[in-house]
């Protein structure tokens, strides 16, 4: 039997939140609700945002540690762990995203919640509440999801014009939503059955062993193979050796090493836009233009508390700088040997499918290390950060480093962020590479406010 990847939301699909919020904003408004089939509590009473943060002030907590499950909800998760399945929790609720103690004790809620009903997930996919079409899809095509269980509508008609299978909750509020790829749903014994249906559509997979291809052995498949080689291999790397003490320690050694290397970046002015555009998720590959060996520590300045992995040349190996790198996950590569590309590439995939973070620099070297390179604005991007992005399903988050020299030499730097990139199964590697190549010079292009003050 095939075994599916399954994604499923929280709000309005483990629980039934219309029905929650009619009862109780009845009781808090003291009257009854004007719009019953709107999805937020402002349109279902017509009340002022004050109101509404009054209201979840007063039953949000409650709404998270004491709200009954779905009927058959919990029965209906435990058995498609029994058989197999690949159930992967992703929601967008209410302050989980936020890096402080109420995002920590949202997630710490909603968490000691699921385990109450004895629901059990492969992982928690955090998504922003601004951005959670968005979002959603960043982690279903990371997952792979074959099917995803959804009842907010904006959200299911993003996934499903994104190719993605969505059983939809019938809700009041989606009522009028039709996409050949949204099949609804009322209850969770009807989830059971579509998930089988589903199953039994899918045509049995011959069970053989998976061989690694090359570059050449891959353009020679068809679409349809690509992509079931390509699902193939992902599953591939996540049964390859991973020690998770030792890459504990390297992000602990490499947050430490940040904290030194932040020293003469004291003298530095940073200004950090589009920070909104990195997503909650881990598994991220940050991509940047490259100017000097300070960039590594303005982006991580930048991105904030995450830990990032990485590739640097094997002639600095044995330096006091290649040391250090080594103690904090650092890949190393020779880039004219095809051997060590090969492994190093898979190095970093097995990193990003077990939730680490890496910074790439697709020109392959420090732009301003030779005078020629100085002369342009930016070198052309190697292929293998679109082709790590292919094989992960991890998105690219693309940066640009712009620098100014002012008075007595001070350089002022912005770090941009730009939005998450997608690379499907079918895209062109090459044309990927051009438009991620594009989109770092538009970032490097745009108006920027140089600071005149430290801030990051």
């Amino acid at each position: 039997m095939r075994r599916l990847v399954i994604g499923i939301d929280a709000d309005g699909v483990l629980n039934n939140m219309s029905k929650f919020n009619i009862e109780c904003g009845t009781k808090f408004f003291k009257r009854e609700p004007i719009h019953p089939e709107a999805y937020s509590v402002k349109e279902m009473f017509g009340c002022s945002t004050f109101m509404e943060i009054l209201y979840g002030l007063v039953y949000f907590p409650r709404y998270c540690k004491e709200y009954e499950a779905r009927e058959n909800a919990d029965s209906v998760i435990q058995r498609l762990n029994q058989e197999g399945h690949a159930l992967h929790e992703i929601t967008a609720r209410k302050f989980v995203t936020c890096r402080n103690i109420l995002g920590t004790y949202s997630r710490g809620m909603f968490e000691t919640w699921t385990r109450k009903y004895n629901m059990h997930f492969k992982s928690y996919e955090y998504c922003s509440e601004k951005f959670s079409p968005r979002d959603k899809w960043l982690a279903c095509h990371k997952l792979s999801v074959d099917v995803m269980i959804e009842d907010k509508p904006e959200v299911a008609l993003y996934l499903a014009n994104h190719g993605v299978q969505v059983l939809l909750f019938d809700a009041p509020y989606n009522k009028d939503l039709k996409h050949e790829n949204i099949t609804r749903v009322s209850d969770w014994l009807e989830v059971y059955d579509k998930v089988n249906d589903l199953v039994n559509q899918m045509a049995e997979e011959k069970e053989e062993d998976f061989l690694v291809l090359n570059g050449e052995e891959r353009q020679k498949l068809t679409p349809l193979e690509l992509q079931n080689y390509l699902r193939k291999y992902k599953q591939y790397l996540t049964q390859q050796p991973y020690n998770v003490e030792l890459n504990q320690k390297f992000n602990s050694n490499f947050k430490f090493f940040r904290t030194l290397g932040m020293i003469p970046m004291l003298f530095k002015r940073i200004k950090v836009e589009g920070k909104e555009n990195i997503p909650y998720q881990s598994g991220l590959i940050f991509a940047s233009n490259h100017l000097d060996s300070y960039d590594q520590f303005l982006i991580s300045k930048a991105i904030g508390n995450r830990s990032l992995r990485g590739l640097a040349a094997t002639t600095i190996k044995d330096t006091f700088r290649g040391k250090l790198f080594q103690k904090s996950g650092v890949t190393f590569v020779d880039r004219t040997d095809a051997e060590s590309k090969k492994i190093a590439e898979e190095k970093l995939c097995v990193d990003l499918v077990n939730n680490n973070d890496i910074l790439i620099f697709p020109e392959g070297t420090r732009k301003n290390k030779t005078e020629e390179g100085r002369q342009q604005k930016i070198l052309k991007f190697k292929l293998g950060t679109a082709s790590i992005a292919q094989k992960t399903g991890s998105s690219i988050v693309p940066v640009a480093i712009v620098k100014e020299k002012r008075f007595l030499s001070m350089k002022k730097s912005v770090v941009c962020f730009g939005e998450p990139m997608v690379v499907g199964y079918s895209d062109d590697i090459e044309k990927v590479t051009d438009a991620l190549q594009e989109e770092i010079v538009t970032l490097i292009d745009q108006p920027h406010q140089l600071v005149k003050k430290r801030s990051s």
